[in-house]
């Protein structure tokens, strides 16, 4: 199974967590892929879109896709713009913007994104947010979990997962790994409509 990290704004793979997590990944046996985006301090949509894209390929459903931050937003954009020849594995958003109306990062929330078509992109959404994030505040994270229909990971500690080391982050990702794949994405959600039909 292959994880494919992005990281956020200013950041980059040698930054905060993603080193320790990359090593940690690799020694469970999976492949890390960490694409170094271009021009961290200026992030454009399109262009991290498009390196993404060069970077991973055709995914499969043996791809989970992790976004820290910006790079929540930025593998929402990804994995709604990559070909798949099946449908990814997961999509993990960590501690990731519901919406910034700041003119830097404008281009990933310019244009909204297809919700009700995006969760069929990946077969799970994963979203861990620490209660405490002094940046994006828990309620981005309660409307990620609402939409995507996504197990919602709340730690009261971690801030905004800006340090080395977080084991949630590690434990999340294994979790979702170990679970099998759905053939059929959705399959797992309540058919609201089953004591309808006869």
């Amino acid at each position: 199974m292959r994880i494919i990290l992005v990281h956020g704004y200013k950041g980059g793979p040698a930054l905060n967590f993603f080193p320790w997590l990359a090593a940690a990944l690799m020694d469970k046996g999976f492949e890390v892929l960490v694409p170094e985006l271009p021009d961290p301090a200026n992030p454009d949509r399109d262009v991290w879109t498009k390196s993404l894209i060069e970077a991973a390929g055709v995914l499969t459903d043996e791809d989970i896709i992790v976004g820290h931050s910006l790079g929540g937003a930025a593998a929402l954009r990804f994995l709604e713009a990559a070909e798949a020849r099946t449908t990814p594995h997961a999509c993990v958003l960590i501690s990731t913007p519901w919406m910034i109306k700041d003119d830097r990062f404008r281009g990933f929330f310019l244009t909204e994104l297809d919700h009700d078509v995006l969760m069929w992109r990946a077969s799970k959404f994963v979203v861990v947010h620490a209660k405490n994030d002094p940046i994006i505040p828990f309620t981005h994270a309660e409307r990620y979990a609402e939409v995507f229909h996504a197990k919602l990971i709340a730690p009261e500690e971690g801030g905004h997962f800006d340090g080395a080391e977080y084991p949630v982050i590690l434990d999340s990702i294994l979790e979702i790994a170990g679970e099998p794949i759905e053939f059929a994405p959705g399959m797992s959600l309540t058919d609201e409509f089953a004591d309808l039909i006869k």
